[in-house]
């Protein structure tokens, strides 16, 4: 629908959309990273005992 929408705006008009895989691929892997990283960071700071963090600030 955004193709038949849009083709009065491009000059040839595109003949599909076109996805850049690449992009999303790498947006993906760096949500998986962070997700990864959060909570590694989690389970480790909830291993520690409470009145060390405590002492600690």
């Amino acid at each position: 629908m955004q193709v038949k929408v849009l083709t009065g705006v491009f000059d040839p008009p595109p003949s599909a959309l076109a996805v850049p895989w690449s992009y999303l691929m790498l947006t993906l892997a760096v949500a998986a990273a962070s997700i990864i990283t959060a909570g590694a960071v989690a389970v480790r700071n909830s291993r520690r005992a409470p009145v060390e963090v405590l002492r600690s600030l």
